[in-house]
């Protein structure tokens, strides 16, 4: 397995793997422009996981500055490894990567969300040392509309 940073070409297996996450709408063209962001992002990056012939897990990782304290913490923004390949250690890798990263622009930590009921990626991230910290904090979100 090789991970490497995401390219735009990489659209169509990511939107799969975005369907596999719950994500099922999404056309490969808008895949592809957000990839290109990604590619552009001066503190964020988007990573595959690629085995055999393709693409079998993605991850997005992006700094974000602090403002009460010195120093960025890593925030990931998406993650799904393909479902026959779940346990094999592809997340682990993933996870591994975006650290990595995150590390190399200075973050002092990283965070992620997910949804209440994925509790198998719950305990995925309890075994890399991540803790759920809901008791402390609350996670609110508000759409924009211009």
């Amino acid at each position: 397995m090789e991970i490497r940073h995401a390219h735009s070409a990489d659209a169509p297996a990511v939107t799969g793997l975005l369907a596999q996450l719950g994500y099922p709408d999404n056309e490969v063209e808008d895949v592809r422009r957000r990839l290109e962001r990604w590619e552009r992002h001066p503190e964020g990056a988007a990573f595959v996981a690629v085995a055999g012939e393709g693409v079998v897990g993605v991850i997005a990782v992006v700094a974000i500055p602090l403002l009460e304290r010195e120093g960025s913490v890593g925030r990931i923004v998406a993650l799904v490894v393909d479902e026959t390949q779940r346990g094999t250690g592809v997340g682990r890798e993933l996870v591994a990567t975006a650290e990595a990263e995150a590390l190399r622009w200075g973050c002092s930590g990283m965070e992620v969300s997910s949804s209440r009921r994925r509790t198998g990626a719950h305990a995925f991230y309890r075994a890399r040392g991540y803790e759920d910290r809901c008791e402390r904090s609350a996670k609110f979100f508000r759409e924009l509309t211009a």
